[in-house]
């Protein structure tokens, strides 16, 4: 009784990091399906309505617990004096991240958000969103370096990579090595090669 006293007086961060805790081992344990507002309440030790307050949809306290306890996305640009090496490393940096979260997570975030999900998916790749101000630098260093002709590019090729992303978590569920290797492959760097200076 005097454990769930102490309970229900948790407020503000202690409080929310309880229900984050317990929504990202409850996510880990049954999966996104399986997932419900009540088990994660339950675990927490707290009510359904303390959540709803906070979060009125599962999918924003997953994406919400995944912020505090995912492995963190690293786009810092990359320089590495090739840009085909400079690609791959920029693009893989959310791989680990989308991992695990898992195909299921993936799908079902996307499901339950996604009319949200697809405005700000596209008003990112149309956007100087942190994939293509880096690859501005990168494009950059690239033309300085000689292996583009900077003239050619044009902003819908800059945006390419961010909506490959989309493509790949609408289409796949999720992002992989081989996935980005492919786009850089196939289609980036022919492209953004495609006049490059002699």
């Amino acid at each position: 009784m005097d454990q769930q006293k102490r309970k229900s007086r948790r407020r503000g961060t202690e409080l929310e990091d309880a229900l984050l805790t317990a929504a990202w081992q409850q996510l880990q344990e049954e999966g996104y399906q399986k997932l419900t507002i009540e088990g994660i309440a339950a675990a927490a030790g707290t009510t359904k309505t303390v959540l709803y307050r906070r979060w009125p949809k599962k999918a924003l306290i997953v994406v919400a617990a995944f912020k505090k306890f995912g492995p963190k996305v690293d786009f810092s640009t990359p320089d590495t004096g090739d840009l085909r090496t400079d690609l791959l490393t920029l693009l893989s940096a959310p791989v680990a991240a989308f991992s695990s979260l898992g195909q299921e997570t993936i799908r079902g975030l996307i499901s339950d958000q996604i009319g949200e999900a697809i405005d700000k998916l596209f008003m990112a790749a149309n956007s100087k969103n942190i994939i293509r101000q880096s690859l501005d630098t990168i494009l950059a260093n690239a033309a300085a370096r000689g292996e583009i002709n900077p003239d050619t590019i044009t902003d819908r090729m800059k945006n390419l990579p961010t909506l490959l992303f989309i493509n790949e978590l609408l289409t796949h569920g999720t992002l992989t090595k081989t996935a980005v290797t492919e786009m850089v492959d196939t289609l980036l760097m022919p492209l953004f090669q495609m006049n490059e200076k002699r």
